[in-house]
């Protein structure tokens, strides 16, 4: 593993020397490109913070696109997933992450395995200000006028690249960013002191909680963290029904999980707003049931909220001026 490593290391180091020294070029879109990304496998929260930025983004009048890669998406090459009216694809070819940015924001969202083929696309069909580039850390084909990395403790903890380790390159690459995203620490890395940062928690909205026995169903990322913040909140969980990351729920699946609630005189299923957009299909089983299907969003929340949301306004102003 220490020998692919390696390998990988020399691999990403000669293809980021050859973006540095501009001998590979990036293509450059007629909008402002903020990019979100990380430098680690795994969730870091990449798409909770899309969805606030374009939220931030829209409520001060600029227009926004979003281009995505579709992660574990049911299709191939180009897909517009919003036009700005409709949805126009399956959660299933679009994958989880980008259905639900485009449900959830209703703006123009593009898909492509290259990112810059979306973005080329993007730029042709639709007229809009500011492109948020999901994942994009590692996409250096596309020119970015904002880089944006999300930190961990992940982040800090892993020291070794893929497969060895988690990390997608080496740490020092982070001196490519513009702004450091911390989540969920009170700590920074010190070698990137300088480097613009903020600090955010990542929480869930506890309106829709009660007391009742209650079954949780998830495939994200860190689902223990999910199923933490229901149990602070007296969440009475009886079970946990996890699954892979970005997983398709089956009938067969959903089928034992109804078993199990029917069973154990359960009327509550928690989930996520991720996996909900795949778990929307089986709602009319759940309901004959009388299995409510309760849907809990996330949260983010900044430790200077409105000196990030200046930050960003004042770059965006630097390029117009």
């Amino acid at each position: 593993m220490k020998f692919l490593s390696f390998i990988y290391f020399l691999i990403t180091n000669f293809r980021n020397f050859l973006y540095d020294k501009n001998i590979f070029k990036s293509v450059k879109s007629n909008s402002y490109v903020i990019s979100v990304g990380n430098i680690i496998t795994g969730g870091t929260g990449k798409t909770p913070i899309i969805i606030h930025i374009a939220k931030l983004l829209k409520s001060e009048g600029f227009k926004v696109g979003i281009i995505t890669g579709g992660y574990r998406r049911k299709s191939a090459g180009l897909l517009v997933v919003h036009d700005e009216d409709y949805l126009l694809t399956t959660v299933e070819k679009a994958g989880d992450e980008a259905y639900l940015i485009a449900e959830k924001l209703r703006i123009p969202l593009l898909i492509h395995d290259k990112k810059y083929k979306a973005l080329k696309e993007l730029d042709s069909l639709f007229d809009v200000d500011i492109v948020l580039i999901d994942d994009g850390f590692q996409h250096r084909k596309i020119y970015r006028d904002l880089d944006i990395v999300i930190i961990n403790d992940k982040t800090i903890k892993e020291n070794n690249l893929i497969p060895s380790g988690l990390l997608r390159e080496k740490k020092s690459n982070l001196s490519r960013a513009n702004l450091l995203l911390y989540r969920d620490l009170k700590s920074h890395i010190s070698d990137y002191k300088d480097i613009v940062n903020y600090h955010f928690t990542s929480t869930i909205n506890t309106i829709r909680v009660t007391k009742d026995k209650a079954v949780v169903i998830t495939a994200i990322a860190n689902p223990s963290n999910f199923v933490k913040f229901l149990n602070e909140n007296d969440a009475s969980i009886q079970k946990v029904f996890t699954f892979k990351d970005h997983h398709f729920f089956t009938e067969t699946e959903i089928e034992s999980i109804i078993s199990f609630c029917n069973n154990n005189i359960i009327k509550t299923i928690y989930t996520s707003e991720k996996d909900n957009v795949k778990l929307n299909k089986y709602n009319s089983r759940f309901s004959s049931q009388g299995i409510i299907l309760t849907v809990i969003e996330l949260e983010v929340l900044f430790n200077k909220s409105n000196e990030f949301k200046n930050y960003i306004l004042s770059k965006i102003n630097e390029k117009s001026n």
